[in-house]
This record gives C-alpha cells, structure tokens and sequence, in this order.
C-alpha cells in the first residue's frame, strides 16, 4: 500500500512538473536592442531610448564631429567614438566613460581643446 501511494505521488508530481515547465524563450541582443529602442526613456515622458542612445559610425570620417580628439583624454577619435551636442556643435568623445565625465562638466573640459579642436591642450 505504502509503495503504491509513494508511486501515485511520484506520477503527479512528474506530471505536475512537465505540465507547468516551460522553455525560456531566448533573446538574443540584437532583439532586446529593438525592444528597448520602442521604450520610453526612463527621465522623460517625450524620448525614447533609441534618441537617447549615442551616434555610432564606423568611419571616423563619417563622425562629422567638430573636434578631431577627446577632449577629456586628448585620445585621437576613432570609430568606436560617442557623440553629444553641445552649445551647437557636435563632439566626439573617445568612450563611454568620457561622455559621462563631459556631460557633468562640459565647460571644464572644452578648455583642454585648441579653438578648432583639433589638438589638445589640456593637461
């Protein structure tokens, strides 16, 4: 009797288990990129994050940025480099680390450019 009720219970909870398991669906992120580009961004009620998200290009020609180097390391830009606007001109920083340290401090770091931005004079 005892085996029979142990076997019973064994059956339900296997069947319980398989009934309710169920397969991740898998995400790749090239998806949850296009997911989160239709999501409000999370400060503004009128942007999404894909106007949010910083200009990339694979050429640094393609940049059309106003400076040629970071201005907060000086590094030349390449094709990893991130964009922001400022006071009307568009400048290329060389990384994300960058972009947050120019975006707290913009005036201090415009200073470390020459007037056409292509060297830089900080220290």
């Amino acid at each position: 009797m005892l085996k029979q009720l142990i076997l019973i219970i064994a059956i339900v909870s296997l069947t319980g288990i398989l009934a309710f398991a169920q397969e991740q669906p898998s995400t790749d992120k090239k998806e949850k990129m296009e997911l989160s580009k239709d999501s409000k961004e999370c400060c503004t009620t009128d942007k999404t994050h894909s106007d949010m998200m910083m200009k990339k290009s694979s050429n640094v020609s393609d940049l059309k940025t106003w400076n040629k180097v970071c201005p907060v390391t000086g590094e030349e830009l390449d094709s990893d480099a991130r964009t922001v606007e400022y006071n009307g001109k568009t400048i290329g920083l060389c990384c994300k680390k960058c972009v947050g340290k120019f975006e707290k401090d913009p005036e201090k770091y415009m200073k470390n450019l020459n007037k056409d931005g292509s060297e830089f004079i900080g220290s």
